[in-house]
């Protein structure tokens, strides 16, 4: 969606939208999310079904119609925000969370764009509802199906009907973590089109649901434009009891960044890009041995990739979370800090320290991405190098944003260590994770036997700073906020002094990497 003209892909689809909704005109839209607040057994089947359909109907409205439902940004983003006096009249709703309306906050965004993956595949991929933590691990820290209400339809999914609970997490800490339950109901509209609905519910099975972001109806809609693509458009539409909800920084969430749509379909690229680069399609028909080769090493690297990425994440957002952690202060600087004795399948045993801090940085995000990404820069942040030359001897990108590098460092004190790194840029929020590993073991890794080699992966978020207000966000250039998270292995010894030893020894290692990274995008201290 590049303006409220509507591309040809788009206007098509709206069109179907619209003979659809013509059937849906009989449903009486009242409040979909209010209906379901009895518990009564007999009853509640009905509800739910009454709650899904309504939704449904609400949804394909709101992607139907662009102005003037819907209005572009103010906030100097793409895509489009409602007008919430169309809307209201629109949709009336009971209340707000039981809330006086001066308490609530609404969030809206729709956002469009073409992926690479067939419309019916991704319809697939988004109801495994358990997946959701793989496929957007930057946003979804937990997923789970509470009940399969329906399975629909096994030849299109039509019907599909699920209570799922999700936390969802921003790229920036200073934004709070949501956690909702809500209906997912996926309809085919037509013939190559379908439509995936979510809406928060208050109770099931008598057991009430309470949260203080509620999720008014939301979801997507996939066209399948050709063999090879889909078009998806996405709307995020939240209200938000700002009594109970825990403090976000309020540019963050007023300009849609922390979850809305544009954020979500940025996300749902990377996963279609990663999926494209280690499918068995993409083979040329009459692969040579070489081919194969490189293609069965890039698939267990990103099999590798993946399985470091969503640990990074579930350690980052458990820290930021709340876990046990000590908070610090050093140069000005909070520094979460946690020591923890590792059971986790897939990472090294013993005590392990992990440690993350967040800072703004008076620089552009792209320019703060750059500096990252080049192997040049890393002996002025990174203790491992030891101030030695780095070498990127091996890389493979996917879709030119998505990056998996092997780096070697010529550290002697080091020996044979190499650097597994998984880079992403967007323009809602970019990561770069890795993690040290022996030359042995990365033999192991690209001859099959990932799944043997322990990882303690490391990195850094980068985000858009979205502090301040409306007039100063477009009269200035924003600034990035960085996050950074550090793991060090310190010892299978339980000897407390020892703890205490490792401890000041990570945050020293943060703190000077913080300090040389401001110096080498030429900042000067406060």
């Amino acid at each position: 969606m590049h303006g409220l003209q509507m591309s040809q892909p788009e206007s098509s689809l709206a069109s179907t939208l619209a003979e659809t909704s013509l059937v849906k005109q009989e449903c009486d839209i009242s409040d979909p999310v209010h209906d379901f607040a009895s518990s009564d057994s007999e009853m509640e089947a009905k509800r739910i079904a009454k709650v899904a359909n309504l939704a449904m109907a609400e949804l394909l409205k709101l992607m139907r119609i662009n102005e003037p439902l819907w209005a572009k940004s103010s906030y100097g983003v793409p895509g489009y925000v409602l007008v919430r006096e169309r809307y209201a009249s629109m949709f009336p709703r009971v209340d707000s969370l039981n809330s006086p309306p001066h308490t609530t906050r609404e969030e809206s965004s729709k956002y469009c764009r073409v992926v690479r993956i067939r419309a019916r595949k991704l319809v697939e991929m988004l109801l495994d509802s358990e997946e959701w933590v793989n496929h957007f691990p930057t946003i979804v820290s937990k997923s789970e199906t509470v009940k399969v209400l329906d399975v629909g339809s096994l030849e299109n999914r039509n019907g599909a009907l699920q209570v799922v609970c999700e936390k969802m997490q921003a790229i920036s800490p200073l934004v709070s973590s949501r956690e909702l339950f809500f209906l997912r109901y996926c309809q085919q509209v037509t013939d190559g089109t379908w439509a995936i609905a979510h809406v928060s519910i208050d109770s099931i099975e008598g057991r009430v649901l309470d949260s203080p972001v509620r999720r008014l109806p939301s979801g997507c809609v996939i066209y399948q434009m050709n063999e090879e693509f889909s078009m998806v458009i996405w709307a995020e539409h939240v209200e938000v009891n700002e009594r109970i909800a825990t403090c976000s920084r309020g540019g963050f969430t007023r300009d849609n960044v922390a979850y809305g749509a544009e954020r979500w379909l940025w996300a749902l690229n990377r996963m279609c890009e990663r999926f494209v680069w280690t499918s068995i399609n993409n083979m040329p028909p009459q692969a040579s041995p070489e081919e194969v080769k490189g293609f069965n090493a890039r698939m267990r690297a990103m099999r590798f990739s993946n399985r470091m990425v969503q640990g990074f994440f579930g350690v980052l957002y458990k820290l930021r979370d709340g876990g046990l952690a000590q908070s610090l202060e050093e140069n000005n600087t909070e520094i979460k800090i946690s020591l923890r004795k590792n059971t986790t399948p897939g990472m090294p045993e013993g005590i392990i320290a992990t440690a993350i801090t967040c800072i703004r940085l008076p620089v552009p995000q792209q320019n703060v991405c750059s500096f990252f990404m080049e192997a040049k820069n890393r002996p002025k942040w990174d203790v491992l190098s030891g101030g030695f030359a780095v070498n990127e001897f091996s890389h493979f990108t996917m879709g030119g944003r998505n990056c998996i590098s092997i780096l070697k460092t010529y550290n002697r004190i080091e020996g044979d260590v190499l650097m597994f790194q998984d880079s992403y840029i967007d323009p809602m929020g970019s990561y770069m994770v890795y993690a040290p590993i022996s030359e042995k073991n990365m033999s192991m890794i690209m001859n099959g036997g990932d799944s043997m080699v322990s990882i303690l992966p490391s990195g850094f978020l980068i985000s858009e700073d979205h502090s301040g207000t409306v007039a100063e966000s477009s009269n200035r250039p924003r600034g990035s906020v960085l996050t950074m998270a550090y793991q060090l292995l310190i010892c299978s010894n339980n000897n407390t002094s020892i703890q205490d030893q490792n401890r000041k020894t990570v945050v020293r290692i943060v703190v000077s990497a913080l300090q040389n990274i401001k110096t080498s995008l030429k900042m000067s201290e406060d």
